[in-house]
């Protein structure tokens, strides 16, 4: 690959990765403002721009699979109440992906954070650092499965506009409490600060080049 090419390609990743970190943005807008089709349009788009990576690499029966999924949004796009389910589900699969990628890598010798660590050190972890960050990815994990429950018990017993408040704008403060709760308490158990904004970065690219766990 040419460097011309990778920089394009790297300029394309985060124009993508940037698109889902600001749908929940996009999506509380048009329900404040009763336009539920503002939220499903950037939906498909942004789902879109992030499958080009992994459709690149899968056969012609996946390509036809993910057509007929967009051509069955595009049809959602004209029925509201199909919009408001659309729009309902994110919040609870999204959560339950990143459960299922942190909790499940605990079944493995190298937790999720354990890995993403190792890639940013660039060398393998003590043992003092593996324990650690292990816990750390139960943490998260926990925290996700919170989501869940909030995005379901909000679903069913509060309104549209309180249930997107706060699945949509607080999960950016519960997520930054975390991030921030971390980096203070971090030096207290490791002795060293927390790169977070690395740790997110990379994050982000394992999700884009469809890295699996060790």
């Amino acid at each position: 690959m040419s460097k011309q090419t990778a920089k394009s390609d790297s300029k394309f990743q985060q124009i993508v990765l940037l698109s889902l970190q600001i749908y929940p943005v996009i999506a509380h807008l048009g329900i404040l403002f009763d336009q539920v089709i503002w939220a499903v349009s950037y939906l498909l788009v942004a789902v879109y721009l992030n499958s080009l990576k992994w459709l690149s690499r899968r056969n012609n029966l996946d390509k036809y699979a993910l057509t007929i999924v967009f051509a069955f949004l595009l049809y959602v796009l004209f029925d509201f109440e199909l919009q408001t389910i659309i729009v309902y589900l994110p919040p609870v699969l999204i959560p339950a992906w990143l459960a299922v990628v942190f909790l499940g890598s605990l079944r493995t010798e190298h937790a999720f954070i354990t890995q993403i660590a190792e890639r940013i050190e660039g060398e393998p972890l003590d043992a003092r650092h593996l324990l650690y960050t292990r816990r750390l990815t139960t943490i998260w994990g926990c925290v996700f499965i919170l989501m869940i429950v909030e995005a379901l018990v909000l679903a069913i017993w509060a309104s549209f506009d309180l249930w997107s408040w706060w699945v949509h704008i607080g999960n950016y403060f519960i997520v930054a409490t975390l991030f921030l709760g971390e980096m203070l308490l971090r030096p207290l158990f490791i002795g060293q600060r927390a790169k977070v904004f690395q740790m997110f970065k990379e994050l982000l690219q394992r999700n884009w080049n469809g890295q699996k766990n060790k």
